[in-house]
């Protein structure tokens, strides 16, 4: 006689990260492995499955043959023949435990260069869908300078992140500003690790060379421009931060300034009245 044991599997697919197409809380999906008799009795089994920490959990029951089988039976039964009384024992199937509890690992292929591929390099020219923001600067004196003389320029930036489509995925970048670089309109230029900051809040006096300051040598009128250097990190739904190769800039509107020469003057009568006075 066929016995008919129920087996319980229970399957982990663990996928390598995050999928693309997000899944129900609670998906089914229908058995395709059922047998003829359970297709047409509509006995088949159904997988039910949750999202878990970036895989998917299913279970699912299925029927499986055993059992006992009979003296004609290959392995079945008591038999006759060589290996004498007894012999079917040789060959016997294994009686299933109708209570088993069976796992198996499955592995997800991940499309190559999609989210979930671990090796993916996102670099700054896949942002083209991300603008980071542009620095405010601002100058002392305001407008204008001494040729010969320090003005102090001050820029001003800060971390904050953008959404949009990454290489057609959504996701989200963060940017932080890591340096500066002028241009005094002058052929001078300079980098910076900050944006500087006022004499006051240095505490120098005005006129005073700073980090971010920058003398004329002749008088003009100059367009000072900043850029800020940003670097970048991103992530997709439900991944963890990862960071963008190389570095992107963006800059400022450019800052007019007024170049000037500083005249003497004389405080102590002409110098053909005092040649000795200041200024003479």
């Amino acid at each position: 006689m066929l016995i008919k044991r129920r087996v319980w599997i229970f399957a982990i697919i663990t996928v390598a990260s995050v999928g693309l197409i997000p899944l129900a809380p609670n998906p089914s999906f229908a058995d395709p492995t059922c047998g003829k008799f359970e297709q047409s009795t509509k006995s088949c089994p159904e997988a039910n499955g949750a999202i878990n920490n970036g895989g998917v959990d299913l279970s699912a029951g299925y029927e499986t043959g055993g059992g006992q089988g009979s003296g004609n039976e290959a392995g079945g039964g008591a038999g006759s023949g060589a290996g004498g009384s007894g012999g079917g024992q040789v060959g016997a199937a294994p009686v299933v435990d109708p209570l088993a509890f069976v796992r198996d690992d499955f592995t997800v292929n991940c499309i190559p260069g999609s989210p979930c591929d671990p090796n993916l390099v996102v670099r700054v020219s896949d942002l083209v869908n991300f603008q980071p923001a542009a620095p405010s600067q601002t100058m002392e004196p305001r407008g204008w300078s001494v040729a010969g003389l320090p003005a102090n320029f001050i820029a001003s930036a800060s971390e904050h992140s953008r959404t949009g489509a990454l290489l057609g995925y959504p996701a989200e970048v963060h940017f932080t500003p890591v340096g500066y670089r002028w241009s005094y309109g002058d052929g001078a230029q300079a980098s910076t690790n900050s944006g500087g900051a006022t004499w006051a809040a240095l505490g120098l006096p005005e006129f005073s060379d700073t980090a971010t300051s920058h003398a004329f040598a002749s008088p003009g009128s100059y367009a000072v421009v900043v850029a800020v250097v940003y670097s970048a990190e991103y992530r997709f739904a439900g991944l963890a931060w990862r960071p963008v190769q190389g570095t992107l800039s963006t800059s400022a509107s450019p800052l007019g300034v007024i170049v000037g020469d500083a005249q003497t003057v004389l405080v102590n009568r002409e110098c053909t009245t005092n040649p000795a006075g200041p200024g003479c």
